[in-house]
């Protein structure tokens, strides 16, 4: 008869927590809430739709494409170099919708959130000139400040959730150590600026 390992439960945990954990994962599960729970501002609503169609759509299948062509190893593009053109999409997209949220003056938290988006990737992109970042963790946190303002709750959750989907990325041998912590610091430290011009200006 042949044996479960401790080893294999915490493989198999940390790939289940790592598929939660996803960058695409935490960006549906935002909007659907935003779409179905956020009663308070209609306006808001309308932004998973937005954000569906301009930036989750051509991100998949800008990385799916690859991943077929085999220019891609995985979906999680874990080659730093292969990186540069996932940030270089994701940096283009939210120049566009920073245009035009301006341009036609969207609400207030959509601008606020397609610029705190458009400031997290270029920070992505440059620090990835030098080493990779945990994408999952620097999302995950970022998220969790993103949701403070509408559901401290979830935000809470959601920051605690990070830490075990950083250990999910090292556990699968994604990322080193200081690629895992440079997620975090990148993702609390844009998350914070984020939460900081809210309650000052919404």
């Amino acid at each position: 008869m042949e044996y479960i390992t401790s080893k294999q439960i915490l493989k198999t945990l940390a790939k289940i927590i790592s598929t939660v954990g996803n960058p695409l994962s935490l960006a549906l599960f935002f909007g659907f809430y935003l779409f179905y729970l956020e009663k308070d501002n209609p306006a808001q609503r309308n932004l998973p739709l937005v954000f569906m169609l301009s930036v989750v759509i051509p991100i998949a299948v800008y990385v799916g494409y690859n991943v077929r062509k085999k220019k891609f190893a995985d979906y999680d593009v874990s080659d730093r170099n292969k990186r540069k053109g996932v940030y270089k999409v994701l940096i283009t997209v939210f120049l566009i919708l920073n245009v035009i949220f301006y341009a036609f003056n969207f609400d207030i938290k959509g601008k606020l959130l397609v610029t705190t988006f458009l400031l997290h990737s270029l920070s992505s992109y440059f620090i990835n000139q030098r080493i990779k970042i945990s994408m999952h963790t620097s999302y995950n946190f970022l998220f969790s400040f993103l949701f403070y303002p509408i559901n401290p709750q979830i935000s809470i959750v959601l920051f605690l959730f990070g830490f075990l989907n950083a250990w999910s990325r090292l556990a699968l041998s994604r990322h080193k150590t200081i690629e895992v912590v440079l997620g975090f610091i990148t993702g609390i430290l844009i998350g914070g600026l984020y939460l900081y011009v809210f309650k000052l200006f919404v």
